[in-house]
């Protein structure tokens, strides 16, 4: 069976449907309750509302979409209890019917609502309901690495080899990249399953996970493109000041940017700073960005922090093997782990197993600062005649 967002598509969120059955129980009981979901694009909002709908029509709920209706289908005396779904994004398709004007019910309903992180949840018009009885707010993120796993061994319907498990390890437990990925995949013949164990077969990425990344860009303002693709190109390396300066905006400016880049879903808080939620997602923004303009983004950021101050450490350069000396120089270049990998035939996987080893090295924390420390230790990073081309 092929790869899709109706099989399984809420594996790793089990505590979240508890918490929306508990919701449904307490509308059951004469109560009511309002549940806010709150997570970037692709994290599963939308799948969830969808899944709590369907939870709700089996147990014989009332499903409606933006309020609550003017009094209730059954006799009186029997409540028929309610969910209302309010999602600006969530089309429910058939079965759902529109509220009429006129009293809100005080009990045996649920409001659900959705809505990215830094906005507040929707609420439709008019709508004025009494004290709920059980409120709850469900923030949704990355998936864990072994629910990331099975969500992966569920749509693959196979238990999963080491090598496809490594490259799915890059998606960061974005769930829809990850599906992406997957369905990809499967399309391209990137896998297969031989005696129920899915095997990668080839560990390019897909295109359907180029085009998720793309159409996320394209759906972002322009400013919030320039942000994410500077972070992708400087490798998370930049603060807040430096990508101020490289937008020519001031840094309270860059406020309502990153709340907009944390709404993709790219980004994500880390240790209290933005950062790419996975090394796939980083490298699928970095390849929209022509190599010359990735390589004089790296050259201006340079410039900025001014030249590597004369190397007076007493302690020799690193002893660098020629790999090593290989990948600075396509660092220099600007290229991206993926890119790197095509041009010396290996995994994405081993080029940055390979490049982290460098971060080490030179203890460092970005491309940025390696090429800086490289520089001051007098280490070329020039092209050489003799390097592998594409």
């Amino acid at each position: 069976m092929g790869v899709g967002p109706g099989r399984h598509p809420q594996r790793g969120r089990e505590p979240e449907t508890r918490r929306v059955s508990e919701a449904l129980d307490c509308a059951c009981t004469g109560g009511n309750a309002l549940m806010h979901v709150v997570g970037p694009r692709g994290m599963g909002k939308t799948r969830l509302l969808q899944e709590a709908a369907e939870t709700a029509r089996r147990r014989g709920f009332r499903l409606l979409r933006g309020e609550p209706p003017a009094a209730a289908d059954g006799a009186p005396g029997d409540p028929v209890p309610t969910l209302v779904v309010v999602d600006e994004p969530f089309h429910p398709g058939g079965g759902w019917r529109q509220p009429a004007p006129g009293p809100r019910p005080s009990s045996h309903t649920v409001w659900i609502t959705a809505s990215p992180p830094g906005r507040p949840p929707r609420r439709a018009d008019g709508i004025d309901v009494p004290p709920f009885l059980c409120t709850t707010r469900l923030v949704l993120g990355p998936l864990s690495r072994s629910a990331a796993r099975d969500l992966a061994s569920d749509l693959l319907d196979a238990r999963l080899d080491a090598s496809l498990l490594r490259l799915l390890e890059q998606a960061g437990g974005h769930p829809a990249l990850l599906i992406e990925l997957l369905r990809g995949l499967q399309e391209e013949g990137g896998v297969r399953t031989v005696s129920g164990v899915a095997e990668l077969v080839t560990s390019h990425v897909s295109e359907p996970a180029r085009f998720y990344v793309r159409d996320t860009l394209a759906g972002s303002s322009a400013l919030c493109r320039q942000l994410l693709c500077l972070m992708a190109v400087l490798d998370d390396g930049a603060g807040p000041e430096t990508l101020g300066r490289l937008l020519d905006i001031s840094v309270a400016a860059l406020i309502p940017v990153l709340e907009e880049a944390y709404a993709t879903g790219l980004l994500h808080d880390r240790d209290g700073a933005p950062a790419f939620v996975s090394l796939l997602a980083r490298c699928l923004v970095a390849e929209t960005i022509p190599r010359s303009l990735r390589t004089a983004l790296l050259r201006e950021r340079a410039a900025l922090d001014g030249p590597p101050p004369p190397h007076h450490d007493d302690r020799p350069a690193p002893e660098l093997d020629e790999r090593q000396r290989l990948l600075l120089r396509l660092v220099a270049e600007g290229l991206t782990n993926q890119e790197m990998a095509g041009r010396l035939r290996l995994s994405p996987h081993t080029v940055n197993y390979h490049l982290r080893k460098l971060f080490r090295t030179f203890s460092v924390g970005s491309r940025i600062d390696l090429l800086n420390a490289a520089a001051r230790a007098g280490i070329p990073t020039a092209p050489d005649p003799r390097d592998p081309e594409r």
